[in-house]
């Protein structure tokens, strides 16, 4: 019992460590930017009062047992009412009575130590630090009926976290047939729900099974999907779905409701202002993001009632973007896509409320805005950043070097890749920049594997023996993969720099920008080996507009990410209602799997591809078998 309690205590404080870390960085990244609060919800506020009432009670409990309960309750409900600081004090607190509880006359069953490890996995998965979730549930033994739901229910959850998806779907079908309550029900379904939207086209199109349920499920995801490009169709094609599954066990509130979100934007008649700077600096990304918007537009043929779409000029000056905004509602604008500046979207970002839904092509400086109506779209290269730690992670790669250029992009990728990764568990052990305006990498790459240090332990060896020794220069050993920032130009120098610097059994990983989104096989062989996460409409282009980009715009080729950029703004404009507030929902767009965060920040999840003879093969990333231990719940998922 000592052992099993001593391990529950040292994952509980590495999971608490980890969390406050990560608040001293954000403190720290947001000084310059007033802190803002999300609004709390009635029922959020009347979940935390509940909470506090256990607590109360707890305090006057004669038992430790009684105790327990009451505070394990009252930690849920935080999770519940999205106060997670609450919950997890509550963890530490039972933890430290478990404790003490173990050196007195009254322990507490093993049925509680139980109860706090699950609580423990619960909040790692939350926080989506998959290695302490890992770790954490490897140690749990479920004693009740209760308890073995819940565990297996965390256990789909890290298959999620993991992008497991179908794993994930199967151990939830499975579950569903030992939920009884119409809530624990409707909150599976959204699971699997949650899961089906974040498989790639590939991935759901390659699905297959002979489980009734979840081909019934995946066809559905298949039939929803179709509906978000065309959803005056979807109605027809449910019904077709309905007459093939006719005793499908899907909740039918669940289903319903999904029907009826899609139906509410496409029975709206939307008139779409587009507010873009047409001349200047950004005219070219304007007009490239312009052509992708009209491209969706007549592409759109099934929509009964097509949108109305205006376009105005923000670069001229004697127009604010507020004066913009208003001629566009005044002419009856029932959605805005744009602005682009930053400026102005920080300035939108600090209204309480907007008149109609902002789509915005760009992303405000604090990540914490609730301004009602304002959604943030763009392709953020430091979400980019974020995937590849958490693929990194995902690949049991837990030792890292991030190599980036010295400028204010490289240092955002760099920073957003290493408060990531090390949040998910990883080390950054080592950084180096390079100069941007130099093809010589060889000061900087030295450093970065402490090449430097080992030539001058050589001549200190050389000066001793008065002679000259044959031993080469050997770079460090305890790094397992290399994150680089770079763009396509410095990443066909930098890869043959790592390799003749001895990395060539390194993984290294990367964002989109290492790739033009045009195979050049003689210019890209040197980047051979090279992960890197990408667009689906650079990785697997099977839209029809990408004929259309491509037949009248191929001057534009190195723009073409912007295109998918205006092809999902404009099917966005359907599908926010659908987004907002609902965790299970995503967008499978052009630009990559879209999700709508809490601060309605748009999130995309790219796919993955590794360069091969100069051409980037697609492929799906798999766990690393290490990760999954003969004591990892996780390791049954795979059998």
């Amino acid at each position: 019992m000592k052992a099993h309690t001593l391990k529950l205590f040292l994952f509980l404080c590495l999971l608490f460590t980890a969390a406050c870390e990560t608040r001293q960085v954000k403190d720290v990244a947001e000084t310059d930017t007033p802190t803002v609060t999300k609004p709390v919800t009635e029922k959020q506020l009347s979940l935390a009062e509940e909470a506090e009432k256990l607590l109360l009670l707890a305090d006057d409990s004669d038992t430790a047992v009684e105790q327990h309960r009451l505070r394990l309750q009252a930690a849920y409900l935080y999770i519940e009412a999205n106060d997670i600081d609450a919950a997890k004090a509550q963890l530490a607190t039972l933890s430290n009575n478990d404790r003490v509880q173990q050196q007195t006359d009254e322990p507490i069953s093993d049925q509680y130590h139980t109860d706090i490890l699950l609580l423990a996995a619960k909040l790692a998965i939350i926080e989506k630090n998959t290695t302490l979730a890992r770790q954490t549930t490897s140690e749990i033994t479920p004693l009740t009926r209760q308890q073995q739901i819940y565990y297996y229910e965390l256990k789909s959850d890290l298959d999620f976290l993991y992008g497991r998806y179908y794993f994930s779907i199967d151990r939830r079908v499975q579950l569903s047939a030992y939920l009884q309550d119409k809530n624990a029900i409707r909150q599976n379904n959204m699971k699997i729900w949650a899961a089906l939207s974040s498989m790639s086209r590939a991935q759901l199109n390659k699905q297959h099974s002979s489980n009734p349920v979840i081909k019934g499920w995946l066809d559905l995801a298949k039939v929803m999907r179709t509906g978000q490009q065309n959803i005056n169709s979807l109605e027809d094609d449910l019904l077709d779905w309905g007459t093939r599954y006719p005793a499908h066990p899907v909740n039918e509130s669940f289903l319903s409701e999904l029907i009826d979100i899609y139906q509410s934007d496409a029975t709206d008649k939307k008139h779409i202002a587009v507010i873009l700077p047409m001349h200047g600096n950004l005219s070219k990304v304007s007009d490239t993001i312009k052509n992708g918007l009209l491209s969706a537009y007549y592409n759109d043929s099934k929509n009964k009632i097509r949108p109305v779409i205006s376009f105005y000029d923000s670069s001229n000056t004697a127009l604010s973007f507020r004066e913009l905004y208003q001629q566009a509602l005044d002419h009856g604008a029932t959605n805005v896509v744009g602005p682009l500046n930053k400026v102005i979207i920080n300035q939108l970002a600090q209204q309480r409320v907007l008149e109609v839904p902002v789509l915005t092509l760009n992303y405000a400086e604090n990540p914490r805005s609730y301004t009602e109506n304002l959604y943030q779209f763009g392709l953020s290269p430091e979400d980019e950043a974020r995937q590849v730690a958490e693929l990194a992670i995902a690949q049991n790669k837990l030792q890292a070097a991030v190599f980036y250029p010295d400028s204010d992009w490289g240092n955002r990728l760099s920073k957003a890749f290493t408060e990531h990764f090390e949040f998910l568990g990883g080390r950054v052990l080592t950084t180096a920049n390079y100069a941007t305006d130099t093809n010589d990498y060889k000061r900087p790459v030295r450093a970065l594997f402490n090449l430097v240090q080992s030539d001058i332990r050589r001549r200190k060896v050389e000066n001793i023996i008065a002679r000259k020794t044959e031993n080469e220069a050997r770079r460090r050993q305890d790094i397992d993969m290399i994150f680089l920032a770079a763009t396509h130009h410095s990443a066909r120098s930098i890869m043959p720099a790592f390799k003749f610097h001895h990395a060539a059994d390194l993984a290294i990983y990367s964002t989109s920008h290492a790739y033009t989104g045009k195979i050049n096989t003689e210019l890209d062989r040197d980047l051979n080996g090279l992960i890197f996460c990408d667009l689906p409409w650079i990785l697997q282009p099977d839209s029809p507009l990408i004929k259309v980009f491509s037949s009248n715009w191929p001057q534009q080729q190195n723009l073409t990410r912007l295109f998918a950029l205006g092809v999902d703004a404009y099917h966005l404009t359907y599908n926010l209602g659908y987004l907002k507030n609902r965790e299970y929902a995503m967008f499978n767009g052009e630009t990559g799997n879209i999700q709508l965060n809490e601060e309605n920040r748009i999130t995309r999840k790219l796919l993955w591809a590794q360069f091969k003879r100069g051409k980037p093969i697609y492929f799906e990333p798999e766990i690393s078998p290490l990760l999954l231990s003969r004591n990892n719940p996780a390791a049954t998922a795979q059998n």
